[in-house]
């Protein structure tokens, strides 16, 4: 019994040494095994270090050999694979960890950003997606996949985990600036400037913050909150130049030209080389009439982009200046690049007849036509062209055949109505058209002048006046001689003598040739003097009316008994609301500016006033009569006397001499303190003239100053600014006369 209890025990005990064996062999073979696998990964990875990349990936295969869900090793041996541009198999140990470790969120991550490497987006994504499915919050996911939708262009997605990011991080300037970016591109301006504005709230240093509200202003049309933007920007950082480009493109919209001016111009003294800026530049000098300046833009911009639109403004900048030869030199070059371009061919058609070469117009019209036989100005000029040739009949066909596509065409109307009056002929249906005319456009002066044309032809004269002054008075006033001088032919119809002269004198001063014969055939006939009188005085008052707006610089050359000064002042005038003068601090006052508009003076200082010798004062005073709509009464009423060529205006107060022949005024006077004579004037624009020599003595200070014209324009909308406080949109109509 005993025995063989003890012979069950020897034999378990056997068993048990068995089990121990095997089991100690298994698990050397198994530490052997991870010895070899650790050994062959470390010198995949020192080989990977060292860049011998195939020395890497046969170490980090073999270390799978002895373990094949060895995760560490999969990354890096995706990594080796892609360095070695083996996108297949990189990809393929990449899913192989993604299998092994599918709920891991650093693994996730991992091949998310390696996804990225192999521009594989989706799966990307897809393990973004994975990270917020384990952690829904998890900040790195919602912020790749916000910046993984705005790429995409799924703007809404994009909107929608930036705003679950900025839930978690509040204070995030970047967060907001990404969410602006995206609410912008989808066209959700007011939210983007929301998040714009946030970004400096959060971080008052963030640049692109105060650029970005900027742009979205200006895409809004609001430029002066996008000027507000740039201001500010370029006051907190350093002036670049592309950010003064784009203030300078807003003071422009603003119709701001000297603002805009300055700020361009110190753009480009960093930036020589953007032709944007000598682009806009160009632009600017031309709503401020600086036409050489504007032409000396364009010139550069030219050689660099040679397209047809930079030709095209350059050769209209030529027009202006009537230097049609250039002019035509820039078109053509223009339609060198683009000789089917119709519209080119109508510009460069426009400039010939400007230039009086109606043949050439001819030619480069009919070529429009041909490639756009619907271009109905092209075919009006055409038609003008063909009149100018001599040809009527194709002119008459022509303008028909407008009037068939488009009955109310007014200006094919007009023309073909006053061809036909101006050669005596089809006068019923003339008059049928230019009713039509009216009807369309009752307030064009040059249409209502020919009707009134019309009917002196018919010699129905009361009505040819009465249409005739209604185009002379009309609102705006239009001075065109060809007007004054019908005006003059249907006055001497009705024997109406006086009105006759000063429709044929103001004809004459806006550089009508036979104007001057008529008025001279009117000198024979018998003029009452005090009717003679009160034309001089219209005569020059009109000669003065005429500017309509008036910016100039005068060399001032001052003596008294102790001194001689060299100075300057600049004149600023527009018709109806004022006139200021700017003193350089150059006198016994510091300088300053004297403003009068409602009937006032306003002095800026306040001390100018006190500084100037209180003699001096009442030349302000007569300013504000000159300038006022009740001067032309004033000289009328003024006890009046004549001296050759001079007729004297005088009351009380003042002296106003005007030279009749020249029909201008030559002194202004106030008794026994000052005296202005104008020696000369100088042409202004095509109907005006401004004193160009001014001579002011003041005899009880031994006092004169010689003023000489230095430059002059017409004034632009921000010199409106100044004297009225407000912009005024209708300085192309007001430069126009």
């Amino acid at each position: 019994m005993v025995k063989c209890e003890k012979n069950r025990c020897v034999k378990f005990m056997k068993k048990i040494v068995v089990f121990v064996f095997i089991l100690l062999f298994s698990l050397a073979n198994i530490l052997f095994a991870n010895y070899n696998g650790y050994k062959a990964y470390l010198k995949g990875l020192d080989a990977l270090k060292k860049g011998k990349l195939e020395n890497a990936i046969a170490e980090f295969e073999r270390t799978l050999a002895y373990d094949t869900e060895a995760t560490t090793v999969y990354k890096d041996l995706a990594v080796a694979y892609l360095q070695q541009g083996n996108r297949k198999k990189s990809l393929d140990a990449a899913k192989k960890l993604q299998e092994l470790e599918k709920d891991d969120i650093k693994t996730q991550l991992f091949l998310a950003s390696f996804y990225v490497s192999v521009n594989d987006l989706l799966l990307a994504k897809k393990c973004w997606e994975k990270v917020l499915e384990l952690d829904p919050n998890n900040e790195v996911a919602t912020v790749y996949l916000a910046s993984y939708y705005y790429s995409d262009n799924k703007l809404k997605e994009s909107i929608d985990y930036w705003t679950k990011f900025l839930e978690q991080k509040p204070e995030s300037a970047e967060g907001y600036f990404q969410l602006g970016l995206a609410q912008e591109k989808l066209g959700l301006l007011d939210e983007a400037l929301q998040s714009y504005k946030k970004v400096n709230e959060i971080n008052s240093e963030t640049k692109e913050g105060f650029l970005a509200r900027a742009r979205i202003y200006e895409s809004k049309k609001e430029f002066k909150l996008a000027i507000k933007e740039y201001k500010e920007y370029t006051k907190l950082f350093s002036a670049k130049p592309e950010v003064l480009l784009y203030l300078g493109k807003c003071y422009f919209e603003e119709k701001k030209y000297l603002e805009a001016e300055q700020v361009i111009l110190k753009a480009k003294e960093n930036f020589v080389d953007n032709v944007m800026l000598y682009y806009l530049l160009g632009l600017i000098y031309e709503k401020q009439e600086k036409i050489d300046e504007a032409i000396e833009m364009f010139e550069y911009v030219v050689n660099i982009e040679s397209t047809v639109s930079n030709y095209a403004r350059l050769g209209y900048y030529y027009a202006l200046k009537h230097e049609y030869k250039y002019a035509e030199q820039q078109f053509n070059k223009a339609l060198k690049i683009e000789p089917l371009n119709p519209e080119m061919l109508y510009l460069s058609g426009l400039n010939y007849i400007d230039y009086k070469k109606y043949d050439k117009a001819k030619k480069v019209l009919e070529k429009a036509l041909l490639y756009r036989p619907y271009f109905i100005d092209a075919k009006f000029y055409l038609a003008l062209s063909f009149d100018k040739l001599g040809y009527f009949e194709k002119t008459e066909k022509l303008l028909k055949e407008i009037i068939e596509i488009e009955p109310n065409n007014v200006k094919s109307l007009n023309y073909l109505a006053y061809s036909y009056t101006d050669k005596n002929i089809n006068l019923d249906e003339a008059e049928k058209m230019l009713n039509k005319v009216i009807k369309l456009q009752p307030k064009v002066s040059a249409y209502i002048d020919s009707l009134g044309w019309l009917y002196y032809k018919k010699q129905n004269y009361e009505l040819a006046e009465k249409y005739t002054l209604m185009a002379v008075n009309n609102v705006p006033r239009v001075f065109d001689k060809d007007i004054y001088e019908h005006l003059g032919d249907i006055s001497i119809k009705l024997k109406k003598f006086s009105q006759a002269y000063l429709s044929y004198a103001i004809a004459c001063d806006i550089g009508s040739k036979t104007a001057i014969n008529k008025m001279k055939l009117l000198e024979k006939i018998k003029i009452e003097q005090n009717e003679k009188f009160k034309i001089y005085a219209q005569r020059a008052v009109l000669n003065f009316h005429r500017i309509a707006s008036l910016k100039a610089g005068y060399k001032l050359k001052i003596k008294n008994n102790s001194t001689n000064i060299n100075s300057y002042i600049s004149v600023l005038f527009a018709r109806d609301i004022g006139l200021q003068f700017d003193f350089a601090p150059k006198f016994s006052f510091k300088g300053g500016t004297v403003t009068i508009k409602d009937n006032k003076a306003f002095f800026e200082p306040q001390a100018l006033k006190e500084n100037i010798a209180e003699e001096f004062l009442p030349i302000f005073d007569f300013t504000k009569q000159i300038i006022s709509k009740d001067f032309l009464n004033t000289l009328l009423n003024s006890n009046i006397s004549q001296k050759g060529d001079i007729v004297t205006y005088e009351n009380n107060n003042y002296v106003v001499k005007i030279n009749i022949k020249k029909g201008f005024f030559s002194e202004f006077s106030k008794k026994n303190l000052f005296t202005i004579k104008v020696n000369s004037y100088k042409e202004f624009n095509t109907i005006s003239k401004i004193p160009s020599k001014i001579f002011f003595t003041a005899k009880n200070y031994n006092f004169k100053c010689e003023a000489i014209l230095n430059n002059s324009q017409i004034i632009t909308p921000t010199d409106f600014d100044k004297i009225s406080g407000q912009s005024r949109d209708d300085i192309k109509g007001s430069s126009k006369n």
